[in-house]
């Protein structure tokens, strides 16, 4: 079927206010798609995919956008992009029993405001708020600062709904968190980018909002003395939600300092004592200065750090990796990959969970030295995934890390769900 009558089964699917052939805002690794579907409902969106599936139209699901850099670029030159921008409405939500369901397309920051109505909160901390949408944040899996405290989406999340390559709608997990049912399946979906199903709804525990909160912000003049308070913390008794490191960052930009930031949250008078506890631990460690926020005249703000760590578009002349290590060989890891971007003439930045064993690396300098790096660094850290880089070197680069050790399990799960590879073809690890 040629694209004239592909578009006008789809137009009459959606309706024609939600197709658009004015495709240049959804480039994907320097390819543009040919058409862009906005479908509103679940029923309609298993509609698209069951007629991609049978004119066999690769296709890409497309939430907010900000982290369509991940990945290589796609295993084909025609391609459509399916945006749930459209499908954002809140399914269930009982704030008493903690739990909530909502549309893929709904964005995390929309999702925010409505649950601080009634004080409770998803602690997701996705970059870019305002555009990250919930489909986009469990299939890319993306972490935050406060995945310490409360975990993960992994840990979040009690419920999933999708639409397979065939367009077929099935689902996993249900609205009761303490339900096992189908579990396995609600975490394949987890991290797939888009490759196993089109996310259609989730849903989700919550938790109560915590009455206060408090960040203090240690400056150090050498790494080291950083993550020795980091370890300090972890062999406390003290329960931060958050450990932040930076490297080559301030709040207010680019400095070349070593800060770590310690983020506590509760009851008034337990956010008290931590403050009090992580300002001893910070001084016995060589904090040469620590600054509370809030506190009159200094402000701190959460979700901008979160969004250093991603960039939205690629940055000339950088690449941005995401290492994942254990917890405990972090500080090693970073010296190793520090030392070599050093000999190869690359500026570093550095935003690491300093005690979750995950850190994004910001690299400036010829694409040359970058492949160079990388090579080798990738020797040293298996899992080192490129989350942003120029067109060619995503198209060069292993940017999913070592092939992974369940390889040939992966791909048979790729082929079970997708044995005609439309959804996101050739972008993840199978």
């Amino acid at each position: 079927m040629n694209l004239p009558a592909i578009t006008q089964h789809l137009r009459e699917v959606v309706g024609a206010p939600n197709l658009s052939t004015n495709t240049a805002s959804y480039v994907i690794h320097g390819q543009t798609p040919a058409l862009v579907v906005a479908p509103g409902s679940a029923e309609e969106l298993a509609r698209v995919v069951a007629f991609c599936n049978e004119v066999k139209l690769p296709l890409v699901p497309w939430g907010g956008g900000t982290r369509q850099l991940w990945g290589r670029p796609l295993a084909t030159r025609q391609f459509l992009v399916v945006t749930t921008r459209r499908m954002k409405r809140v399914l269930i939500y009982n704030p008493d029993d903690l739990t909530i369901s909502v549309e893929a397309g709904i964005t995390l920051q929309a999702l925010e405001e409505q649950l601080a109505a009634h004080h409770r909160m998803l602690p997701l901390d996705a970059p870019w708020p305002k555009r990250s949408t919930i489909g986009g944040i469990l299939a890319t899996a993306v972490d935050g600062p406060r995945r310490l405290g409360y975990g993960t989406a992994r840990d979040l999340l009690i419920g999933i709904r999708v639409v397979e390559s065939t367009g077929r709608i099935t689902k996993a997990g249900g609205m009761v968190v303490k339900n096992v049912s189908d579990s396995d399946m609600m975490k394949l979906y987890l991290g797939s980018l888009g490759a196993l199903a089109v996310i259609v709804s989730a849903n989700f525990k919550l938790l109560p909002r915590p009455r206060a909160a408090s960040t203090l912000t240690c400056f150090f003049a050498q790494p080291q003395a950083a993550f020795g308070l980091a370890e300090a913390l972890r062999e406390s008794s003290l329960t931060p939600t958050a450990v932040e490191y930076l490297e080559g960052w301030s709040p207010a930009g680019p400095t070349g300092g070593i800060t770590l930031l310690v983020r506590t949250e509760g009851l008034p008078a337990e956010v008290e004592r931590h403050v009090q506890d992580v300002a001893a631990l910070a001084s016995q460690a060589g904090a040469l200065q620590v600054v509370r926020y809030p506190e009159p005249g200094h402000s701190f703000d959460w979700v901008e750090l979160c969004n250093m760590a991603h960039p939205k578009k690629v940055v000339p002349n950088e690449m941005t990796v995401r290492l994942s290590c254990r917890p405990g060989e972090l500080a090693i890891a970073l010296d190793g990959l520090r030392s070599l971007a050093t000999k190869h003439g690359l500026t570093l930045r550095i935003n690491a969970r300093a005690l979750s064993g995950v850190a994004y690396l910001h690299l400036g300098g010829s694409a040359e030295a970058q492949r160079t790096w990388h090579s080798a660094a990738l020797a040293a850290q298996p899992q080192l995934a490129v989350i942003a880089a120029s067109p060619q070197l995503a198209a060069e680069l292993p940017v999913w890390g070592a092939p992974p050790a369940n390889l040939a399990l992966m791909q048979r799960i790729k082929h079970e769900f997708d044995p005609d590879q439309l959804l996101n073809p050739g972008r993840f690890v199978v």
